[in-house]
């Protein structure tokens, strides 16, 4: 499944569809949780969620607050 802007779409373009050079992808894993990653059109992963999520629709929740919540994020070198 991937997620485009607040719609979820399967099965096209072999399970992703691309937005600004990058797609998420929400997954299910091997202990039954879902995750998502974000893929660039190169096949890089950018980023992943770092966590499990009980349901599909908090995995979800997950991707909509890092497309709110850091669009313009500072970066801060450590």
């Amino acid at each position: 499944m991937t997620i485009h802007g607040t719609e979820a779409t399967d099965g096209q373009h072999g399970g992703r569809k691309t937005v600004s050079g990058a797609t998420f992808e929400l997954y299910e894993d091997e202990a039954g949780q879902y995750r998502w990653r974000l893929v660039h059109d190169n096949g890089n992963i950018i980023a992943d969620s770092g966590e499990g999520y009980a349901s599909p629709q908090k995995a979800k929740q997950g991707i909509e607050s890092v497309k709110r919540n850091a669009p313009d994020a500072d970066i801060e070198r450590k």
